[in-house]
């Protein structure tokens, strides 16, 4: 990573200013308030608070608010298009005091997040990255995965989702063989999960006949 903290979020915060100014359900990451202090950021009691990389367009995040009032939401995505997405849908709704959304990518969460914050992390559907010549640009690695263990509580758990069958197959096969986690499940993964609040991407692509690979791990 060749930029700092203050100028990754300079950066990336660049053409996001008039979204800070206007909207409070949209977190403006800077070096005046790394690391997050969550409680002053949701400013409720709530004592369990999961993260979810990569949102999309905050559909199933929005509604995982809504159904559960009393854990506290923190949803990342580094596309502008699908933050600015994700604040129309809220903005139609009254304010979910547990549900705040932030401009960011992956690269420098182990700084601006203090260890054990954490119940539990989604990824859903996160990019493939499908010819082989681009698996360097695929977001879950081993180091990725000691980051991911480091920002969970003891016990927590790492949620996975994807369409992509040999990215997923390397995802449980990164994890099996971590020290730092354990399979949640009894079975390798899941083809379907009870009451799982679906994605729109994933409603699309059940309709598509696609199989969906869901899996979850425990921080060990």
């Amino acid at each position: 990573m060749w930029l700092s903290v203050d100028d990754y979020y300079k950066k990336i915060n660049s053409d996001s200013r008039k979204y800070f100014e206007l909207n409070d359900r949209i977190l403006a990451i800077n070096g005046d308030i790394i690391p997050l202090n969550f409680s002053k950021v949701f400013k409720n009691d709530n004592k369990i608070i999961k993260l979810e990389i990569g949102f999309g367009n905050g559909d199933s995040l929005i509604k995982l608010a809504l159904k559960n009032p009393r854990i506290n939401y923190f949803g990342i995505d580094r596309k502008m298009d699908r933050i600015r997405i994700a604040l129309r849908k809220l903005n139609k709704l009254e304010k979910l005091n547990n549900l705040i959304i932030a401009r960011s990518g992956t690269e420098y969460l182990d700084k601006i997040i203090n260890n054990c914050t954490f119940d539990e992390i989604i990824m859903n559907f996160p990019d493939p990255w499908p010819k082989k010549r681009h698996h360097k640009n695929r977001t879950i690695n081993p180091e990725f995965i000691l980051i991911l263990n480091s920002l969970l509580k003891k016990g927590g758990m790492f949620r996975f989702a994807s369409d992509h069958e040999e990215y997923s197959l390397e995802i449980l096969d990164l994890f099996i063989n971590s020290a730092v986690f354990e399979n949640a499940y009894s079975e390798m993964y899941k083809n379907e999960v009870n009451e799982r609040i679906e994605t729109q991407f994933e409603r699309h692509k059940k309709r598509d006949g696609c199989k969906i690979y869901y899996m979850k791990f425990r921080k060990v």
